[in-house]
C-alpha cells in the first residue's frame, strides 16, 4: 500500500485530470518527443494519450522516451492505433472535437480558436511531414502557431506543450468546470494510478534484488581471483 502522503498525492492528481482533454500523436518517430509530450500531458492534467503508428514502427510509450518524460509516462494511459482514419473516426464517434495543428498561414491562429468543447482532442503529427492528409480532412478545426522567425515550424513536443497550455488557459477562463474530472472519472483514474503504483513497486523490488545478486557475484568473483 502507498504511504498516506503518496495516496493523497495520487488522489489529488486523479481529481485534477481533465477527462475531456486528450491528445492524438500521429506517426511520431522519435521516442524522446513522445516522452516530452507525455510530460506536458501530465503537467496539464491529460491522462489518456492516443498514439497512431501507421507509417512509423511501433514502440512501447511506457518504456521508450522515459528520460525525456521524467518517468511521467509510467502513470499515463496509452491507446495505440495502427490506422489514422479508423482511429480518428472512432474518436469522432465518441464525441471528440478534433483540432489539428498544422503549418499553414491560412489556418486559424491557436489563440483565436475555440478550445472549450466538452471533449477536445489535440492532434500532432510527424516531425518531418506533420499530420497526414487524412488527419487534416477529418479534423473539425485546423489551427496554427504564427511564426515570426526564419523557421516555419517548432519541434512537435514544443507545439504540444503550447497547445496544451492554450487549451487549459481558455478552459480556465471560459469553462472552468471542465478542468476537473467528474467523480466517476476521478475514481477510475485513481484506481489506475494505484495499480501502476503497485506494479512499479514490484518492478523496483525485483530490480533491487537483481542488482544485489550482481554485486554479490562480482565480489565473489573478485575473491576467487
Amino acid at each position: 500500500m502507498p504511504t498516506d502522503s503518496r495516496l493523497n498525492k495520487l488522489k489529488q492528481v486523479a481529481a485534477q485530470r481533465q477527462s475531456g482533454l486528450t491528445v492524438v500523436i500521429e506517426d511520431v518517430f522519435d521516442p524522446h518527443n513522445l516522452g516530452a509530450i507525455a510530460r506536458s500531458c501530465d503537467a496539464f492534467g491529460v491522462q489518456r494519450i492516443n498514439v497512431i503508428f501507421e507509417q512509423q514502427p511501433a514502440f512501447d510509450p511506457k518504456e521508450a522516451g522515459k528520460n525525456s518524460s521524467t518517468a511521467t509516462n509510467k502513470w499515463l494511459e496509452y491507446r495505440i492505433h495502427h490506422c489514422a482514419e479508423s482511429a480518428l473516426r472512432a474518436l469522432k464517434a465518441e464525441g471528440w472535437h478534433l483540432v489539428a495543428t498544422v503549418v499553414d498561414p491560412a489556418a486559424k491562429p491557436m489563440y483565436a480558436a475555440d478550445l472549450c468543447q466538452k471533449k477536445l482532442a489535440l492532434l500532432f503529427g510527424n516531425e518531418k511531414t506533420g499530420l497526414s492528409s487524412t488527419a487534416m480532412a477529418l479534423a473539425d478545426q485546423l489551427v496554427t502557431f504564427p511564426m515570426a522567425g526564419i523557421a516555419q515550424s517548432m519541434n512537435v513536443s514544443v507545439t504540444a506543450a503550447l497547445a496544451l497550455y492554450e487549451a487549459t488557459a481558455q478552459r480556465r477562463a471560459r469553462c472552468p468546470e471542465l478542468l476537473r474530472a467528474t467523480q466517476d472519472e476521478a475514481e477510475r483514474t485513481l484506481a489506475y494510478l494505484l495499480e501502476m503504483h503497485k506494479r512499479l513497486n514490484r518492478r523496483n523490488k525485483r530490480r533491487r534484488v537483481e542488482r544485489a545478486k550482481t554485486r554479490l557475484a562480482k565480489r565473489s568473483g573478485a575473491t576467487d581471483g
